[in-house]
């Protein structure tokens, strides 16, 4: 099979609201589409990211009694985070059939299927929702409404795009082998395995899409990443957005009284780089990696490629 678009990343809320109101006022999303559909125990809201034509940002709340982002929740704790990637994929009865045969089950949706698009072996991973041409729905979204938002009344993070989504995995040389033979995902950059002392990452692209696929393993004897993966398994870690200006994005944050960590900052070839993470309880349950660089390119390089042979 081969996933040929990312259609949008889904959290879920419990709160529908006022999670879509921290993504207007911060993040400055625009609401585009709205739906509530009890029959499929879902309500959710459709937001466009600045920069990012094509992919958008899904929030998802439970409706009527029960269903399976009301069951999602409890399995969280009654907290929000990160619920699934949507794609879609030329021939859906053609991408079940390959999912399968590696083992990996399926649930239907109406119109989609959903899978966990990790090796089995792992015990988790990131969930995708896939669904082939001439279904535009992926959420309980048949009867979605056009929805606006406000007029803007503070500042925004000034985010230019959505970069890549990042997933934990023990080997990551063996999961791009896995994404490069089951979806398409191409490896285009790579960190030397001794540059950081605790991980070592690697980013894919995916073919048809602006949002890339980073992939980070744990090194050293006490690294974050094995950390990460003993409480939630290989699934997404954080999810990484550009901003224009890095002064403004942090004074935003500022405004809005949400604290950032974690900063590194350098210089390659002659431009400045820097990057700040937003913790999962500021922005309902997703790490954001907010970054900013002078030039395009000197924050992830296109040639860390090791050679082939």
């Amino acid at each position: 099979m081969r996933i040929y678009r990312i259609d949008h990343v889904a959290q879920i809320t419990p709160d529908l609201d006022a999670q879509v109101g921290l993504l207007e006022r911060l993040f400055g999303f625009r609401k585009t589409m709205s739906w509530d559909n009890p029959a499929q125990g879902v309500r959710g809201t459709r937001l466009a990211i600045p920069g990012s034509w094509g992919q958008t940002w899904e929030v998802l709340a439970p409706s009527g009694s029960g269903g399976p982002i009301a069951e999602a929740l409890d399995a969280n704790g009654g907290r929000g985070g990160f619920h699934h990637v949507g794609a879609e994929v030329p021939d859906l009865a053609a991408a079940r059939a390959e999912v399968e045969s590696r083992g990996i089950e399926v649930t239907e949706g109406n119109g989609w299927i959903e899978a966990v698009l990790t090796p089995p072996k792992a015990g988790g991973g990131v969930p995708f929702r896939l669904r082939g041409p001439g279904n535009l729905a992926l959420c309980g979204d048949e009867t979605a409404v056009p929805a606006e938002s406000g007029p803007r009344q503070a500042p925004s993070l000034g985010i230019v795009m959505l970069d890549h989504v990042c997933q934990a995995f023990p080997d990551r040389d063996e999961l791009a082998r896995w994404y490069s033979d089951l979806a398409g995902f191409v490896q285009v950059w790579r960190t030397p395995i001794d540059e950081i002392p605790d991980m070592a990452d690697l980013v894919l692209n995916i073919p048809g899409s602006a949002i890339c696929w980073e992939v980070i393993m744990p090194r050293g004897e006490d690294s974050f990443i094995d950390r990460f993966l003993a409480r939630n398994g290989p699934g997404v870690h954080h999810v990484t957005f550009q901003v224009a200006d890095w002064d403004a994005a942090l004074a935003a944050c500022d405004h809005h009284e949400i604290p950032t960590f974690d900063e590194e900052a350098g210089v390659k070839d002659g431009a400045a780089w820097k990057h700040r993470f937003i913790h999962p309880k500021h922005t309902g349950g997703v790490l954001v990696q907010l970054f900013w660089e002078e030039r395009p390119g000197v924050w992830v390089r296109s040639d860390k490629i090791a050679p082939e042979g």
